[in-house]
Parts: structure tokens; C-alpha cells; sequence
């Protein structure tokens, strides 16, 4: 067994802060009714600070520590004193990487595709999510590709993590090799065209911008049958978007070379304004999108034109 913990010590603060207040109070009541005064009275309210410390700690430890017991078999979650039941990865199909209305990132273990999942808080307990989703999708899945630390997409999905993203929509939940109508997708991510933001930014989200269902898919396309490959991804997802009600969808096309001149006319005269379709030249940062809005804000608003720069910036790619 693997155990992984962190000590969340703004928890600690959390309690220790009213409590020492209250103890600082009833002291203080306490020196004021015995009539005493001088230099030790006053040093003696060390005292409740200090113990105010000992009970929030106490507290913390009965009730908020969390810790992550994981092996290759399955894993087990504690909170204070509660013990959560034991899970096999075998019990899951897939797992996602989604961020809650906090800006926690959490791995989500699905028991069937979208339907009843368990979070694992892996930021709580001092685990990077990233490879604890990883490690528990190769315990699911041993067919899984080994991804490199440079993975592209990995660097993208950091970026879609951290909000690259927000000013169009919030794509709070990333999966990686999604396969979907017999197409294997290395990145999508999806959520709701509200974003989320603090005091009034969130209070306008919510009263005056509707919440609809977006999703950006990224393949990687290559070679002369790149066009072809383009328009079945589009026909994929189109199907997807009837199924599912998916309001707006984006396609981002990644490549290590120039668009061939077919796929590159097909993107300037894609006419579908649901579907904001774009081609990445992953070596350049160059970008090529459809005319559409949703095509534009691939550009403008996601700023995806400068994502292979910013990606090597914080040394996402090798």
C-alpha cells in the first residue's frame, strides 16, 4: 500500500483562529474579574494562543486530515476518522481530470461513461492529479499508451486546466485518449459556457449568461488524406452534439507540418457555426481556423496561436 497525505495547514488556521479568540475572551474575563495586572498577566495570554493551537490541531486530525491509500489493485480514502469503502480500479471504465467550482482538481473514476463516478481529492493529499489520473487510467486500461513527460497534448490540458479557455467557456473536466465511434481522441474536454468567476464576475455568469454544453476535441491529423480525415472527426462530432446537446463543439487539428491545401480551403470555407474547426502547426504556433465565431475565438479569444509559445514558456514541452 501507498499512502499519500498532506497536512492542509489554512485548515488548521481555519479553526485555530475562533478558538483562540474565544479562549483570548474567557481569559481575559477570567484576569479581569480576579483584579490582577502587571507584566505576567500580560505574558500569560501565551497561554490560550498556544492552546488554541493544540485544539485546532486536534480537530484537524479528527476530523479534516485526508490521506490516499493506492496500490495497482484499487484504492482507499480516509477523512479524520472516517474510512471510505475500498475501490478496484477494475470496478471503473474511465477517468477524468475535473476541476469543482473552487478551482480544486480532482480525479473522477467513472463507474460506466458519464454516468455514476467517485472524485478522488488527490491535491488534499499531496498528489499531483495529473499522474494519479494517469496511473489509475494504465490500472484500467493496461493497453494504454505510456505518454512522455513533453506529450503535446498533456501540455494543453494544463493549459485548459489553468483557464486558457475561460473567456469563451469553462472546460472544467479534460480526459485523454477519449475514444469515441471508433476514433481515439488524445485530448478532449468539456464543460459549460459559463465561466466562473468571483463576487460580481460569477453573480453576472449566473443571472445573466446561459449555461450550455461545449466540448473541444484535438486530434492529430498528417499526410494527404488529412481532409478526409478532418471531415469524419466533424461528422463525429456532430453526432455527438445531437446525442449529447452540445451547444457549441470545437475541433483542433494538430500537426508538425503546413496544412495541405485541401484541408486548408476546407477550413476557410467551413460553414457549420457550431463547430469552430482549427489546424495547429505545433512546430511554428502557426493557426489556421474556420470563419465561423466559434472558429475566430479559437484565435482571438483562446489565444491558441500563441499556445506552442506559452507551452514552452512553462516548460510544458521539451
Amino acid at each position: 500500500m501507498v499512502l499519500k497525505s498532506k497536512i492542509q495547514y489554512s485548515r488548521i488556521a481555519l479553526y485555530w483562529a475562533p478558538i483562540t479568540v474565544g479562549f483570548l475572551i474567557l481569559w481575559s474575563l477570567l484576569i479581569g474579574f480576579l483584579g490582577v495586572s502587571g507584566l505576567l498577566p500580560a505574558l500569560s495570554f501565551i497561554g490560550p494562543v498556544v492552546l488554541g493551537g493544540l485544539c485546532a490541531v486536534a480537530l484537524y486530525f479528527v476530523h479534516d486530515r485526508r490521506a490516499l491509500e493506492y496500490d495497482d489493485v484499487g484504492f482507499q480514502e480516509r477523512t479524520g476518522r472516517k474510512v471510505s469503502d475500498r475501490h478496484k480500479w477494475s470496478e471503473f471504465k474511465e477517468c477524468s481530470l475535473v476541476k469543482d467550482s473552487y478551482g480544486r482538481q480532482k480525479v473522477r473514476v467513472y463507474v460506466e461513461r458519464d454516468g455514476d463516478h467517485v472524485d478522488i481529492d488527490s491535491s488534499a493529499c499531496g498528489m499531483d492529479p495529473y499522474v494519479l489520473r494517469d496511473f489509475a487510467a494504465s490500472r484500467m486500461n493496461s493497453n494504454m499508451p505510456e505518454r512522455r513527460p513533453s506529450d503535446f497534448f498533456g501540455g494543453l490540458e494544463r493549459e485548459l486546466q489553468r483557464g486558457r479557455t475561460q473567456w469563451v467557456a469553462d472546460l472544467s473536466e479534460s480526459f485523454r485518449d477519449y475514444t469515441m465511434s471508433g476514433e481515439v481522441f488524445p485530448l478532449l474536454a468539456r464543460g459549460g459556457s459559463r465561466p466562473k468567476g468571483f463576487l460580481l464576475s460569477r453573480f453576472l455568469a449566473v443571472t445573466v449568461m446561459p449555461n450550455y454544453n461545449v466540448c473541444m476535441y484535438t486530434q492529430w491529423v498528417d499526410g494527404s488524406r488529412a481532409k478526409e480525415h478532418a471531415m469524419r472527426l466533424v461528422r463525429v462530432i456532430e453526432t455527438q452534439r445531437d446525442e449529447r446537446n452540445i451547444k457549441w463543439s470545437w475541433l483542433l487539428l494538430v500537426s508538425d507540418e503546413p496544412a495541405p491545401e485541401s484541408l486548408n480551403r476546407f477550413i476557410e470555407q467551413f460553414g457549420n457555426k457550431d463547430i469552430g474547426l482549427g489546424y495547429l502547426n505545433m512546430l511554428t504556433g502557426g493557426i489556421i481556423t474556420s470563419p465561423s465565431t466559434l472558429g475566430r475565438s479559437m484565435s482571438n479569444q483562446m489565444r491558441l496561436g500563441h499556445l506552442v509559445a506559452d507551452m514552452r514558456k512553462r516548460n510544458y514541452l521539451g
